[in-house]
């Protein structure tokens, strides 16, 4: 495995892999001392400044880790029925836990409304406090396992669907192998997980981040090109006189989405997905054109999808996406979170000439 120096940041270890910096729910359970002295810090630091501060001081006094998790899951998730799923319990012991909460703090955390909860005023300030004791616990609890000789516990990385799916899932074994006192956890979708909220401990995102104190390193290039179905009997005809497929409205800032776009010219596209993979079977079974990553029509073909190729007149477009590694800057030292970081550098490496559209 490639060992991981960090650009700016100096760790003792010699690699080639190189990190730089940028300026701009998973919730782990964790006991003992450790955890109630910085429960007690933050307590000190917060009730100097407000009300707030001050109710939260109270909840940090009262509450223990596991209440904590519940108000957290349920703000996260907007629903008993989705904090149960997260916290793998039923929904009528989340809510028992929260009521059971709410009467020993006498404070409303959480409203119905339209089927959701929604925090109060107060509660936004304890779920607050919250996340700032989950932080300190996630912290400790990495310490704790970085004092072992080898990496040990569970690795978050927030990825879209099409990374996880392609190129690190088929190559978990090997991180099994090398390390397996660690488990991961994907957090998969096209919305930005918080690292300032340690909601993910890596991220791999398809642009270079313009802000945020982290540590970034590119990966690779990823290629797109216009495909159609290689069956197609309209293949031998203009991609103009085709249906286009493309993704929903809320993705129309991506650079693929916005080639499309223009070869539209205001019509609308005969299926919009934010599911790759429903886009290339879409594809695959003669439905249209569509902009995808080569590396993902080559993977449909193998996999015994009809073949797809790339439309004729747009051979030669050039556009492509860059793939880069996000870690917070206290992460570095954490072998677990390097390993893991290691491992997708390594992982990205072996399909880099599929990415590239090399293939």
């Amino acid at each position: 495995m490639t060992s991981v120096a960090l650009e700016s940041f100096a760790c003792g270890m010699a690699a080639p892999a190189r990190f730089s910096s940028v300026l701009g729910s998973d919730i782990l359970a964790s006991n003992g001392l450790g955890v109630a002295v910085a429960l007690f810090t933050l307590c000190n630091v917060s009730c100097k400044s407000s009300t707030t501060a001050a109710a939260s001081c109270i909840f940090a006094a009262m509450i223990n880790w596991d209440d904590a998790k519940v108000v957290l899951a349920i703000a996260r998730g907007g629903t008993f029925a989705a904090a149960a799923r997260g916290l793998a319990m039923d929904e009528t012991t989340v809510a028992r836990r929260l009521a059971r909460l709410e009467r020993a703090l006498e404070v409303e955390v959480f409203q119905a409304y339209d089927g959701r909860r929604i925090p109060t005023s107060r509660g936004a300030g304890l779920i607050a406090q919250a996340e700032r004791l989950e932080a300190e616990a996630l912290r400790l609890e990495h310490l704790a396992g970085d004092s072992l000789e080898e990496a040990v516990g569970c690795v978050r990385i927030a990825a879209t669907e099409m990374i996880a799916r392609h190129i690190l899932a088929p190559r978990i074994r090997a991180l099994q192998a090398a390390h397996p006192k660690v488990t991961l956890r994907f957090l998969t979708g096209h919305e930005n997980v918080s690292f300032a909220r340690w909601e993910t401990d890596l991220a791999v995102r398809l642009a270079r981040p313009e802000r945020g104190d982290l540590l970034v390193r590119k990966l690779a290039d990823i290629r797109f090109a216009v495909f159609q179905a290689s069956a197609d009997p309209k293949a031998r005809g203009p991609a103009a006189s085709r249906q286009w497929l493309t993704y929903q409205e809320d993705l129309a800032h991506l650079p693929e989405a916005r080639f499309v776009a223009g070869k539209l010219d205001g019509a609308e596209p005969l299926l919009r997905s934010n599911d790759l993979d429903a886009l290339t079977r879409a594809v695959a079974c003669g439905a249209g054109v569509a902009c995808l990553p080569t590396f993902v029509a080559e993977l449909a073909s193998r996999g015994g999808a009809d073949g797809l190729s790339i439309v004729p007149e747009e051979k030669d477009l050039n556009l492509s996406r860059e793939a880069w590694l996000l870690m917070r800057p206290d992460q570095r030292e954490v072998q677990s979170v390097r390993a893991v970081a290691d491992w997708i550098i390594d992982a990205f490496r072996e399909v880099q000439a599929g990415l590239a559209g090399q293939t």
